[in-house]
């Protein structure tokens, strides 16, 4: 299978993958208000969720993290590396990413010029 590349592709899954979830959920929600006069609240939430017409499947597209994944960056590193001759900031390689609460970090890895 070639790989989806478009975003019409990908919201074409993501909606045939919807409509798998509610075929298979929507059988529990009508058993579940059928027999019971107030549904569980696990239920409506399904149901509420399914009507809404989102896109994000709670649990697994609703609770963003970000992943750290380092990418190496050349920055000006006064503090770790001096100033030259001509009174500039030296370079120096940093490894930037963002932590698990989206914030970006660079950490010092070592001195470009000496």
């Amino acid at each position: 299978m070639s790989s989806i590349k478009t975003p019409s592709k990908r919201r074409l899954l993501a909606t045939v993958a919807l409509v798998a979830i509610s075929c298979l959920t929507w059988p529990s929600v009508w058993a579940a208000e059928a027999d019971e006069p107030s549904a569980p609240a696990a239920s409506k939430a399904l149901r509420d969720w399914a009507l809404s017409g989102n896109l994000e499947i709670p649990g697994v597209t609703a609770c963003h993290q970000c992943e750290w994944r380092p990418k190496p960056n050349q920055m000006r590193a006064a503090d770790q590396c001096g100033v030259g001759p001509d009174g500039n900031p030296k370079l120096a390689e940093f490894e930037c990413g963002f932590s698990e609460d989206c914030k970006r970090v660079c950490n010092f890895v070592r001195c470009l010029t000496p």
